[in-house]
């Protein structure tokens, strides 16, 4: 019987070990409890600003020679006869220029006017008659036929007005995109060295101003008037050299500074 109660003892000091040996969570008491990292906020607020100007600038031949007639008749009596004479000169100038072989879509009537036109004299405007003024327009993209333009047109009756090299309109809205993209270039490259230079970071765009864009033909010829405006037959050179075009932009940027 004593055996028996031993045996019972010992089985049962068994289980209260294994008990305890098996106590869920036991193994990690003496870890510390874990913590998240503290996430560091990198956000920077502006705290001023900075505005930079950007220019840029480019260099191209021109496409076209174009040249600028003025065809001017007065009568002193009629603004009929006036408007018929300058219509006759007209007829001839273009057949003149087809007979040349400038296409009619390369000839255009600028302006056209009709006016008494009158002249100070002995202190008072005297009237001289009826003024007839059109200005046309020839554009070659062979500049080689210019001295025969001119020479041909002055023959047939019309002044030169001015000689200018152009671009065409395709040509310039290309350009201008290109200058005024580098004009911007221009400006944040600016803003970076002064900015690095401050030991600052540079920020975002606030505003943007196109200040300038620049394109004016190239005149190479203009020609005189007197005091009255009544054009003088000078001659223009009949040997044309191109001449290269500058075509620039500025824009003016403002910067956050953070």
């Amino acid at each position: 019987m004593k055996s028996i109660m031993l045996a019972c003892i010992i089985l049962a000091s068994t289980f209260t070990c294994m008990s305890v040996l098996i106590r869920p969570g036991a193994a990690n008491v003496n870890e510390p409890p874990s913590e998240k990292p503290e996430q560091k906020n990198e956000t920077s607020e502006p705290h001023g600003t900075i505005s930079v100007q950007g220019i840029a600038e480019q260099e191209c031949k021109p496409e076209l020679l174009c040249i600028y007639l003025k065809i001017i008749t007065l009568d002193p009596a009629s603004a009929v006869n006036a408007r018929d004479e300058a219509a006759r000169i007209i007829d001839r100038v273009i057949q003149t220029l087809k007979n040349l072989g400038i296409a009619k879509d390369d000839m255009e009537t600028v302006s056209y006017n009709i006016a008494p036109k009158y002249e100070w004299e002995n202190s008072k405007n005297v009237f001289k008659g009826y003024e007839v003024t059109v200005s046309m327009k020839v554009t070659l993209k062979n500049f080689d036929k210019a001295g025969l333009v001119i020479d041909a047109s002055v023959n047939a009756g019309a002044f030169i007005d001015r000689i200018s090299f152009e671009l065409s309109k395709e040509k310039q809205n290309e350009i201008k995109m290109k200058v005024m993209a580098d004009a911007a270039r221009d400006a944040k490259n600016k803003a970076e060295a002064i900015i690095g230079a401050l030991e600052e970071e540079l920020g975002h765009v606030t505003s943007v101003n196109i200040d300038n864009y620049g394109y004016n033909p190239y005149v190479y010829w203009n020609s005189v008037s007197d005091s009255a405006g009544s054009m003088y037959k000078v001659a223009p050179p009949t040997s044309i050299l191109p001449s290269d075009l500058t075509i620039s932009a500025t824009v003016n940027v403002v910067f956050e500074i953070l």
